[in-house]
């Protein structure tokens, strides 16, 4: 179809998520550089781990494992909002109903509903890790959020109202 008028809400969405996807971007390269940099500073941080009484190789692969961890997730971030915006193209352009924006909607789905799956393991290591890091300020919360599953059921739902769609156009541009 063809292009339609710019549409405020549109643009301000598609700036949303270029924005959303540069920080993740940011965040999940500090991620993957603060392993290299915690292998350097080795020294310290066995000190740090040995003041509170911990043994220094456990702690250090479990740090690296929740830093993975935790840039894995900030990277499919990074893949929900590249999904939401190549979503957002086609709605600008017209032409929504497509399965391939079925398609997309499920992977957002699933992803929206592995956040909550994985912020439990991710948590529970942080919270076990905290006690070698002595930072009062720090506070890790592990609670579950019903508005994370209710976005992955929305999106899923979603995805079967385009997968709807997209037949329904089929079927009219056939008896055309």
């Amino acid at each position: 179809m063809t292009s339609r008028k710019s549409d405020p809400l549109l643009t301000a969405g598609k700036i949303m998520t270029v924005l959303l996807m540069a920080i993740t971007a940011l965040v999940a390269m500090l991620l993957v550089t603060l392993v290299p940099f915690l292998l350097f500073h080795k020294g310290d941080f066995a000190a740090t781990v040995a003041a509170a009484g911990g043994s220094y190789v456990p702690a250090l692969m479990l740090t690296i494992l929740v830093l993975a961890s935790i840039a894995c997730v900030v990277m499919m971030a990074f893949h929900f909002f590249q999904l939401l915006g190549r979503l957002i193209d086609t709605v600008s352009q017209g032409d929504p109903f497509t399965n391939e924006n079925a398609q997309r909607l499920t992977r957002m789905g699933w992803i929206a509903l592995i956040f909550q799956i994985a912020s439990f393991p991710i948590a529970a290591m942080a919270v076990y890790l905290q006690k070698f890091f002595p930072a009062e300020e720090l506070s890790i919360d592990i609670d579950f959020s019903l508005t994370g599953v209710l976005l992955a059921i929305v999106l899923f739902i979603l995805a079967r109202v385009f997968r709807h769609g997209a037949a329904m156009r089929e079927d009219l541009e056939g008896t055309v």
